[in-house]
């Protein structure tokens, strides 16, 4: 009598479907390069800026809250992503992750905040001379940490480590953390260009978006898992 091991019928897995998830990240990217193309090119002098302000109020507005939703979808790649990797490369890749997910979640944050500021202080009737301080002290101090640059910087880490930790995993084509890699560096590169940067940020969006597509079918192929069963055969 010998006992061996046959394929019992699939069962689903425990593990939920991320296509929400792809579905929330993807729009995400759309709206976060959006928000950038729009934003105005200041000039560099605060006074030149803030005229310029003034005159583009509402792109400016809207600029910041497509950006702003677009980061906060991003926070939702996470999982996706982190599902990439498993064994080699997964704890680099957590760690990039979770830089990730915080510079885009307080990026998110700052954009809201700093655009309905200057929405306010570029309304009709107030006194641009008391308002201009006002608005360059925003980000000052601790209490102003939460939305200030830093969160940039974050994001930009989180997608290099990112990268990296996918090209050491080897689950996914090697062009995709490659062009992630190159499009982060194009993205900070040339932020606040204008325009342009729909062009120079597109690297980055269809690196993140093909890399949410492949988790998504990775997601689909694991919703069934064989399991095995023994059965007694005579020997």
């Amino acid at each position: 009598m010998t006992s061996s091991a046959l394929p019992s019928p699939a069962v689903p897995s425990a593990a939920p479907s991320s296509r929400p998830a792809v579905l929330a990240g993807s729009a995400g990217i759309v709206l976060f390069v959006a928000g950038q193309a729009l934003f105005p090119v200041l000039a560099p002098d605060v006074e030149s800026a803030f005229a310029a302000m003034l005159a583009l109020r509402e792109q400016l507005l809207l600029s910041r809250l497509l950006t702003a939703a677009g980061a906060f979808l991003l926070v939702a790649t996470v999982p996706p992503l982190a599902a990439l990797a498993r064994v080699r490369g997964r704890r680099l890749l957590l760690v990039g992750l979770g830089l990730l997910a915080t510079g885009t979640f307080f990026n998110a944050l700052s954009h809201t905040v700093q655009g309905y500021a200057a929405w306010a202080t570029t309304a009709p009737g107030v006194d641009a001379a008391a308002a201009m301080p006002a608005l360059l002290h925003l980000d000052a101090g601790l209490a102003g940490l939460p939305v200030s640059y830093w969160s940039v910087p974050v994001f930009g880490l989180g997608v290099v480590l990112t990268g990296v930790a996918l090209l050491v995993a080897r689950t996914v084509p090697v062009w995709m953390p490659v062009l992630l890699l190159l499009g982060a560096v194009l993205a900070f590169a040339t932020a606040g260009l204008g325009p342009v940067v729909a062009l120079t940020q597109a690297p980055l969006a269809v690196a993140l978006v093909a890399l949410l597509l492949t988790s998504g079918r990775g997601s689909g192929r694991s919703g069934l898992v064989v399991a095995p069963s023994s059965v007694h055969a005579q020997g």
